[in-house]
């Protein structure tokens, strides 16, 4: 539709196309409800809250998930896929791991016909971000560039710092998308372009400055003084520690033998790739979930594939031995072969490995190796800091672990009602690295949400909410044996403390909800049975 706007003076002013449909009628949703609809030949995401209509662009800024088929909770849109979350009433991003909002189109209502006219044809939408200001002396500082510092940083902008931002990180690369390296990026089936987080010129627009390479050995909190590896040194008037963990390595006779690798960065993907493309034999020790997920993608690619772990079921202690059992199928199906149970005796080879030795004997051959052992906190250069026992630090519900210095992700050990939490997920991460940046700007967030990660394990999400270190109880809607889909309750202390879905992305999504909101029902109700949607919005 084209039409003509004039002044008083009936002068021509401008020219604008713009396209314009009657979606539904007004009483065709209720609150928290949600409907993909088309205007023209673009599809558009309906949503309604507090009897008001909302339009929004309908996928997912993170992975390009069908939000239609996530959860509304008052204003707050969550992704099925990953618990990326937005506000409706903006488009606006408020949870990680999306970086950008949503793009939203202008709602009418005439009659009794809701009207959407499009109002912007772009795909991603960044949060209001103030500009750098050259006037502004102070520096803050982040080290780390992982998924904390990407989003602490803009967080620092969000929340309106206008001085000077360095991030220090002993990568190649800038901050980049970490899980996709044990998954799509490592079968091949992602190209490099998707992996930075922002580009470049996004980073110099805002003022960022991202210095790889950079090892940092020192960071004094009482002088606010940070030493590099190169011999420079830096003051700070804040910074953030999100340094990440450090890949545990293998202790036994052989470890350092050419051919054992890690999976933790962009580059370790890139050769392991190289390697699983030739078709070679390889061995990973340790079935945690990124040892299983690059079992997967290097089986993808063609490498032979055998697993050793130390637990008799994969992901025993954090999913239960039946969803464990289960994945385990899934591998088996796929030509993957499992070693349970079992420790490494030793390695062998004249130089570069040649085979792993269990300790009943059983020879391996392996042309590569693949560790897959967990991480520990790097925090061995902060200076008159208090480390946990794991080598983490304690933080307040702000971050903040001395004036003026804040942490977040793997090394965060942040208060929850029953104690303290440090969470090795991606979207923890970035939520903790926003919500400090914030504060480090001057804004007073509690950092508050519940944990959340996801898997892929032959295809299969399993979407993981909560926090439970030891399962007492597991409470199962649907057989994760017999059943397509499936839900696992994990009960610790008398209380739900987690829960694991396989194609249940709304029930996990709303417990989700409901844990933030200290809302969960106790075991006995749950046994029952809930419709967890319809608790969360009685909630």
């Amino acid at each position: 539709m084209d039409f003509i706007v004039y002044n008083k003076k009936l002068q021509y002013i401008m020219l604008a196309d713009y396209t314009e449909a009657a979606v539904c009628h007004v009483d065709d949703l209720v609150d928290g409800e949600l409907k993909e609809v088309r205007v023209g030949d673009t599809d558009v995401l309906l949503a309604r809250a507090d009897s008001q209509y909302y339009a929004l662009y309908p996928k997912c800024s993170h992975y390009q998930g069908p939000l239609v088929k996530g959860l509304l909770n008052g204003h707050r849109l969550v992704c099925p896929w990953h618990n990326a979350c937005f506000d409706i009433r903006n488009g606006h991003r408020l949870e990680a791991p999306a970086l950008n909002g949503l793009p939203t189109h202008e709602v009418r209502i005439e009659g009794d016909q809701v009207f959407v006219r499009l109002t912007t044809d772009k795909e991603s939408l960044e949060n209001p971000m103030a500009a750098p200001d050259e006037a502004n002396l102070e520096t803050y500082v982040i080290v780390g560039g992982g998924g904390a510092g990407a989003f602490a940083a803009e967080g620092m902008r969000e929340g309106g710092f206008t001085g000077k931002i360095v991030m220090f990180t002993e990568s190649q690369e800038g901050p980049y998308d970490r899980p996709n390296c044990s998954k799509d990026y490592l079968q091949g089936k992602a190209p490099d372009e998707w992996m930075p987080l922002r580009s470049e010129e996004f980073y110099q627009d805002y003022g960022i400055e991202v210095r790889t390479n950079q090892h940092v050995t020192a960071l004094d909190p009482t002088t606010k003084r940070i030493e590099l590896a190169s011999g420079e040194t830096l003051t700070y008037n804040k910074a953030l520690v999100c340094s990440g963990g450090k890949p545990n390595p293998l202790p036994n006779p052989g470890g350092d033998l050419k051919g054992v690798y890690l999976l933790r960065s962009l580059h370790d993907s890139q050769t392991l790739r190289e390697l699983g493309q030739q078709g070679k034999r390889v061995v990973i020790i340790g079935s945690s979930f990124i040892g299983l997920e690059g079992a997967m993608s290097l089986r993808k690619l063609g490498s032979d594939v055998d697993v050793v772990g130390l637990e008799k079921v994969p992901f025993e202690k954090a999913l239960g031995a039946k969803i464990g059992r289960v994945v385990q199928g899934w591998h088996e199906k796929e030509g993957i072969r499992f070693h349970l149970g079992r420790k490494v005796d030793h390695l062998e080879g004249d130089g570069a490995v040649n085979a792993v030795v269990l300790d009943n004997g059983e020879r391996l051959s392996a042309d590569f190796v693949l560790l897959g052992l967990g991480v520990k906190p790097r925090t061995e250069f902060l200076k008159d800091v208090t480390l946990e026992k794991d080598g983490g630090v304690r933080t307040d519900a702000h971050l903040q672990i001395f004036d003026d210095l804040y942490a977040a992700g793997d090394i965060a050990h942040y208060p929850v009602a029953d104690g303290l939490h440090r969470i090795e997920h991606w979207k923890v991460a970035g939520q903790q690295g926003h919500v400090a940046g914030l504060n480090m700007a001057g804004k007073e967030e509690l950092y508050e949400m519940a944990p959340f990660f996801w898997t892929n394990q032959q295809g299969k999400r399993i979407n993981y909410v909560g926090h439970a270190t030891q399962i007492e109880e597991i409470i199962y809607d649907g057989d994760p044996e017999k059943d397509d889909a499936f839900l696992a309750l994990y009960v610790q202390n008398g209380q739900i403390k987690a829960a694991a879905g396989l194609k249940r992305d709304q029930d996990i999504i709303a417990i989700r909800e409901l844990m933030q909101a200290d809302r969960m029902p106790l075991p006995e109700a749950v046994r029952q049975g809930v419709k967890w949607v319809e608790m969360l919005k009685k909630a």
